[in-house]
């Protein structure tokens, strides 16, 4: 669900009563909550629609009805379940807005009943939707206090507006809810009684039922080996297992024992396949629970990170879909591409599934443990350089590149008016322009939240500046905040989720203004407040927070978190909190230069980091990279750490552009990439990494 609301109110003079408006707050943000679970419960129901009339129509039969505090458990004679609402939260909805089945010439059609009339849901082509295949799935969207219904057909990809006949959006003013208003059952037959009053009847049988006490929707089981399944079985008299060739199976007392076919007999054996227990009852009832199987392939990977090449020999469009987050996989014709991540860790399997038209591959990867971690921090003397490049390689003009962005895989280096260019972060090489859609030649800073979506901002257009974000290097950009100011938006940093909660600062940013404030913005549930000037007191380090076309950032979305900040003139770290700061000194030169910071949390510990450019040239033994333990305030008292770049060949005393920094950590820990863009036009990356040795 997406809920976008916006209020603008102006408090004059010190009666102003609030409440009321608190109280409508309130009321929408309930509202919002409920519409929350409202549609969670509907998308469930949609998808247990299509289980009863998949059952309806294969003689399938409800075993049995578990009744809880909110609704219904039903347990179908296939070993399937679906839960049902108990249909009180629907009650307000019934004459509103809901979905629904309706029975046309013995098929069943998705549909939407709005205030009593009822629309049959159709594709882009006008063809009526039966209920089969892949289930809709539906989303509300807030446009101030009036949310409408979208529906998609494709898994969430794309999302289109409902409407009725004569093209009205279909709203939820009416309420929402589930989709049934009761479920009973009388005379061995269950009734599901949908809101608009048609009816769905099903046969229950609850003498004689196999239902899985898990559930599968994929069995995969190694070359040669064995796996069990349990059961719940009521009436069973006796069974009878079907298998794929070369597969074996037995079922005693609710276990199945199910083992794949021998590596020899691969070329010999369905690889694919489901496996069948009919079982029979009293007076000849009988039914039938069945597995889909699929034998896996046994890969060992690397204990390091590293790849693992797979070839395939099945045609058509193929997917990889790996079932843990230490693999991740890509596909070429004929070829899959494993990439684990380096095993911390004790030894370790994951499956990967490769999937045709009409044939899935299953993998297991094996991988044993490597190596052991420091318990806190980063490796002192484990800095290494990963690459460097001049960003005259990047189409890119030099002089206009200020800023960069570290999202997952990718580096992003912007150019102020250009289009970003996307790196390949462990390796420098191209990868794509960034399209930024409508922020598209106004663009001045880019940088990235701490889960990896992009936030891109403008400076100085005619009505002040603009803030957009994007989930990928290929989503299209949102501009979600504006405001008719232009003394900010040359520069920004972000910590949290700008599509959940976050914190974004901006400096202020006229040249040696001296000032000490910035503006804040907290997003909550993905939209942002009206923003907030806050301007520290600096106490006994007024002269160290000369912050000037610096930057400001917190270091998390902690409660009381911290904030830091740093500037061209100063040449310290200053730590903001609770209205007094702390300074740490980073050089010994008055004007290094430190406008670019960023956090990020590395193997236990929370680090700061800048890089110097010292008053124009790096040639200086002060240029580089700085760091602070900032995860208490006494580590951060305890000093910086330098990394020179040196190393990087940078020691250019020809400058034009901007300088910027930027902080990512590997996906298993064990990696800290430090990024920077120098002022002299190039762009480059340092390693850390926080292994025992």
């Amino acid at each position: 669900m997406v809920a976008a609301v916006g209020l603008l109110f102006t408090a004059c003079g010190d009666d102003f009563d609030d409440t009321e408006l608190n109280n409508r707050v309130g009321n929408l943000e309930n509202r919002v909550k409920e519409l929350e679970a409202a549609v969670a419960m509907l998308n469930q129901e949609i998808n247990g629609v299509k289980t009863l009339v998949d059952a309806m129509q294969n003689n399938v039969y409800v075993s049995k009805i578990v009744e809880g505090e909110t609704g219904y458990e039903i347990y179908f004679t296939n070993g399937e379940k679906i839960s049902i609402a108990d249909g009180k939260a629907g009650q307000n909805g019934k004459d509103g807005d809901t979905v629904t089945v309706v029975l046309e010439d013995g098929e069943y059609y998705w549909a939407v009943v709005s205030d009593g009339v009822t629309t049959l849901l159709t594709d882009d082509q006008g063809n009526k939707l039966p209920v089969k295949g892949d289930a809709p799935q539906m989303r509300v969207v807030m446009e101030g206090q009036t949310g409408y219904w979208e529906v998609s057909y494709d898994n969430g990809q794309s999302w289109e507006r409902i409407l009725l006949e004569d093209g009205t959006p279909v709203t939820t003013s009416g309420g929402g809810g589930g989709l049934f208003k009761d479920v009973y059952e009388k005379d061995n037959v269950v009734y599901f009684e949908f809101l608009n009053g048609d009816v769905i009847e099903i046969e229950k049988r609850s003498d004689l039922y196999m239902n899985l006490k898990k559930e599968i929707e994929i069995l995969v089981v190694e070359f040669g080996k064995s796996a069990t399944v349990e059961f719940e079985a009521v009436g069973v008299q006796k069974t009878v297992v079907t298998t794929p060739d070369e597969w074996e199976a037995s079922y005693k007392e609710g276990v199945l024992t199910i083992t794949a076919p021998a590596a020899d007999h691969a070329s010999c054996a369905d690889l694919n396949g489901e496996v069948s227990v009919i079982y029979f009852g009293k007076e000849n009832q009988s039914s039938v629970v069945s597995i889909p199987v699929c034998a896996a392939v046994p890969v060992d990977a690397p204990a390091g990170a590293g790849d693992v090449v797979v070839n395939y020999t099945f045609e058509g469009e193929v997917t990889v879909e790996p079932q843990v987050e230490w693999i991740s996989a890509t596909v070429a014709e004929g070829v899959v591409t494993l990439t684990v991540e380096m095993n911390t860790g004790v030894a370790r399997e994951g499956i990967v599934l490769v999937k045709g038209a009409d044939y899935t591959m299953a993998l297991v990867v094996k991988q044993n443990q490597e190596v052991e971690l420091l318990p806190y921090g980063y490796r002192a003397g484990s800095e290494e350089v990963v690459w460097s490049k001049a960003l005259s390689e990047l189409s890119l003009t030099a002089a206009n590149a200020n800023h960069i962005a570290a999202t997952g895989k990718y580096l992003i280096v912007a150019a102020a008016g250009e289009a970003p260019v996307v790196l390949d972060a462990l390796t420098g090489e191209y990868v794509q322009t960034l399209d930024l859609g409508e922020m598209a030649g106004a663009n001045a800073a880019i940088t990235a939240d701490s889960e990896g979506n992009i936030v891109v901002s403008s400076f100085a257009e005619a009505t002040g500046f603009r803030i957009g974000r994007m989930k990928d290097i290929n989503d299209t950009l949102e501009v979600f905040i504006t405001r008719d100011s232009q003394e900010y938006g040359k520069d920004l940093s972000v910590v949290g989720d700008v599509y959940g909660d976050a914190r974004l600062t901006l400096m202020y940013s006229p040249w040696s203004s001296g000032t000490t404030g910035h503006l804040l913005y907290a997003i909550s549930g993905g939209v942002a407040d009206d923003g907030y000037w806050s301007k520290i007191a600096a106490g006994e380090i007024t002269d160290k927070i000369d912050n000037n076309n610096g930057d400001v950032i917190y270091r998390d979305m902690g409660e009381g978190a911290p904030y830091f900040m740093s500037g061209y003139s100063s040449n310290c770290f200053v730590w903001a909190e609770a209205g007094t700061a702390q300074a740490v000194q980073v050089t010994t030169n008055s004007n290094c230069g430190a406008v670019c910071l960023d956090v990020a949390e590395f193997n236990g510990a929370k680090y700061l980091m800048t890089a110097c450019d010292t008053y124009f040239t790096w040639s200086l033994p002060d240029a580089g990279i700085y760091f602070a333990d900032v995860t208490t305030i006494e580590n951060f008292k305890a000093g910086v750490v330098f990394f020179s770049t040196g190393a990087l060949e940078w020691n250019a005393a020809s400058m034009g552009g901007g300088t910027d920094c930027a902080l990512s950590v590997s996906k298993d820990g064990v990696y800290m990439y430090a990024y920077v863009l120098h002022p002299g036009g190039k762009v480059g990356c340092i390693r850390v990494d926080c292994l025992a040795e």
